[in-house]
């Protein structure tokens, strides 16, 4: 199973380290599939896209939520999948990349949006649309495994011929295509026979990754990779012409058989195999040489492996009393990197098959199978675990609302962090406005949406309201109050504009907003626009009346930033604030690549980088490590960070990309550190 991605089910639990085991807490059910995922890519964004063979997202219980062919979009922050982005695939989707701006997908599916794709095929990223003007050749068999590097696309799957154009080709297993065009590459020829003897013919290749250096492991059940020697089940390849590496040999992998692999990862030293095959095993070699670290045998096939700092956590089919290197595991098992001790950590998980596939962010660790129950909790094929030692709790909701006869309308925005674990419920306090301290009691808790109507009020008696958002951590901050008076004649304040934005065009800045969702009673009057030279420090600027929406001014003197906010007011009172914006790198669109640097310190790599000049201002900044996600920082004005979770003797390449309304910036410039 390629491990581009997880198929995953929910929960949150603490990710097991080779000092801590991971212990299970109390599960968020989240939305899943009616069918099996086999690939989970998590993007920069911090959502999740998910590939499979299914036709609907459904609720933790199975209940149908909207139609979805074969990929689907989800977002950890709210345990649901977007209805608005739905491509359409006829076949089942196995492999996912992603170069920032388009998705690929690999599988055995021949329509994307009903128009002809063999086997691989573009979308744009941001809408699910087909990417037309990328067209890729045609495999007479599936595409099992994809992995991006380098304005390289290389696949592996179970074919025979690739035909670009008019021309076939007799390319077996895998191939290299161009991630800009999808363009054959004539080149990159390595061939995977199949083992003499097997019926039927073996040679697929299941998995593959691509090393730090560029070179590709391809993983399977080949008998060699152009014929030489060495190269049984798994074999380093030049990524130019697909000729086997010298020096990198396979070795028995599932006691003293050399088996078929199904997975692989790597932590840049180490390669880590899923197997199959006479039961199945977990087994580390070393990735120059080969040469095996440690294994576990289990009584059913490895079919996905993962990586995640000190930890690899190994799935597959095995169940049962010393199922795992003779401890009782069930579809999931947690080994120590280093030393191959296995780890506590062993939720359940039900189903004949289990896990096929794995991911991870910078918080969360994805799992993904046939299942239809995880750690006790129903989830349909997909299953999430957060990171209690990186989670947080989530930031303070946006609390507005407006008053009527008997009843007050109450409604929030969502915390701007989750805090890296989904969100499950919203509790409400209220309490009379003549008094000092709210009841210990909550009125209410909201689990789905973020509206609620308290119809136990009393005309002419003003209300002040609070709410804060939980998630697997536990409780957030509480957010700003809001009073308000139900009535025949209720009247209340406005609710907060949004989407405040600030563009820079010569020696101009120009504020643009959206009207608040509540217009208050009576109904607001103007803007008040707040400005200061420190950020959450703003006094009133000036005012423009209901109906205008913009603002501009001179910019401020060189050397000094300007932070604005803007409150809608009526006779009332004022709104809670806008987001802050600030004149500092803003202009409309994007932002613009920033550059990144990188100190190695004891304890740590310590991060710093400048904002590209030109483009949109940050709204938050993504740090990538090996291509993998590391954290989202939600401080527009960050400019560095401290990666704690290095391992010494480990070389780590670093991104840093930045991120806001209009969509994302290209990557940095790569820096490699290594950690002595």
């Amino acid at each position: 199973m390629a491990l581009v991605g997880v198929v995953t089910a929910v929960l949150a639990v603490v990710m097991a380290t080779s000092s801590q085991a991971a212990v299970p807490t109390a599960p968020a059910q989240t939305w899943g599939v009616n069918g099996r995922v086999s690939a989970i890519l998590p993007l920069p964004s911090g959502k999740v896209v998910v590939g499979g063979s299914f036709t609907a997202v459904v609720d933790g219980a199975g209940a149908t939520q909207f139609t979805a062919t074969n990929v689907a979009l989800f977002d950890p922050a709210t345990g649901r999948f977007d209805p608005t982005w739905r491509p359409s695939v006829n076949g089942s989707v196995n492999a996912l990349a992603t170069d920032g701006a388009r998705l690929f997908l690999g599988g055995a599916f021949t329509k994307v949006g009903g128009v002809n794709r063999d086997k691989v095929a573009a979308l744009s990223l941001s809408t699910g649309a087909l990417d037309s003007a990328w067209v890729g050749p045609k495999f007479d068999g599936p595409v099992d495994v994809m992995r991006l590097s380098a304005g390289a696309l290389f696949v592996g799957g179970n074919w025979n011929t690739v035909t670009a154009g008019t021309t076939a080709y007799a390319q077996a297993k895998a191939a290299k295509l161009a991630a800009s065009t999808g363009a054959f590459d004539t080149a990159f020829r390595p061939t995977a026979n199949p083992t003499p003897g097997d019926v039927p013919p073996s040679g697929r290749v299941w998995a593959l990754l691509v090393l730090g250096n560029g070179n590709v492991v391809l993983g399977g059940d080949f008998g060699d990779i152009n014929g030489a020697p060495s190269t049984r089940r798994i074999a380093v390849v030049n990524p130019v012409t697909g000729v086997p590496v010298k020096g990198f040999a396979s070795t028995a992998n599932n006691g003293t058989s050399t088996a078929t692999i199904l997975d692989l990862a790597t932590d840049g030293t180490t390669i880590y195999e899923a197997v199959a095959g006479g039961g199945g095993a977990c087994t580390a070699v070393d990735a120059t040489t080969g040469a095996r670290r440690w294994t576990w045998h289990s009584n059913g096939n490895g079919q996905s492996v993962r990586v995640v700092g000190s930890t690899v956590y190994c799935g597959g089919h095995f169940s049962g009393t010393g199922s795992f290197g003779g401890q009782t595991r069930s579809k999931i098992a947690a080994v120590d990197a280093g030393t191959g001790t296995i780890l506590p950590w062993a939720p359940v998980i039900n189903s004949a098959l289990g896990v096929w596939s794995m991911g991870s962010d910078a918080t969360r660790l994805y799992l993904g199978g046939d299942f239809t129950k995880a750690g006790g909790v129903s989830q349909q094929h997909f299953a999430m675990w957060v990171d209690g030692a990186a989670a947080s709790v989530p930031s303070a909701p946006v609390l507005g609302g407006s008053a009527g006869d008997g009843v007050v309308h109450l409604s929030w925005q969502p915390p701007s962090s989750d805090g890296g674990s989904t969100i499950q419920r919203y509790k409400l306090w209220r309490k009379p406005a003549s008094s000092t301290s709210y009841p210990n009691a909550a009125l209410a808790t909201v689990s789905t949406g973020t509206t609620y109507d308290d119809a136990t009020v009393t005309n002419g008696t003003a209300y002040t309201y609070r709410v804060l958002a939980v998630n697997g951590v536990g409780s957030g901050p509480y957010s700003n109050e809001f009073t308000v008076t139900p009535g025949t004649t209720a009247q209340s304040a406005p609710s907060a504009p949004t989407r405040l934005a600030a563009a820079v065009g010569g020696t101009t800045v120009s504020l643009t907003w959206t009207a608040p969702a509540l217009a208050g009673n009576p109904a607001f009057t103007r803007y008040d626009i707040y400005r200061g030279t420190t950020s959450g420090q703003r006094s009133l600027l000036t005012s423009v009346p209901v109906g205008t929406t913009t603002y501009s001014e001179s910019l401020p003197p060189s050397g000094t930033t300007y932070f604005y906010a803007v409150r809608a007011v009526n006779t009332v009172g004022s709104s809670p604030d806008s987001n802050e914006v600030s004149t500092a790198g803003s202009s409309s669109g994007a932002p613009t690549q920033p550059t990144l640097s990188a100190t190695v310190r004891a304890g740590g790599v310590d991060l710093s980088w400048t904002a590209g000049s030109g483009g949109g201002a940050a709204d938050k900044w993504v740090i990538l490590r090996d291509n993998v996600q590391l954290t989202r920082l939600t401080d527009p004005a960050a400019r560095g960070y401290r990666d704690t979770t290095v391992v010494s003797g480990t070389t780590y390449t670093y991104k840093v990309r930045a991120v806001n309304a209009a969509g994302s910036s290209p990557n940095s410039n790569a820096v490699t550190v290594t950690v002595p």
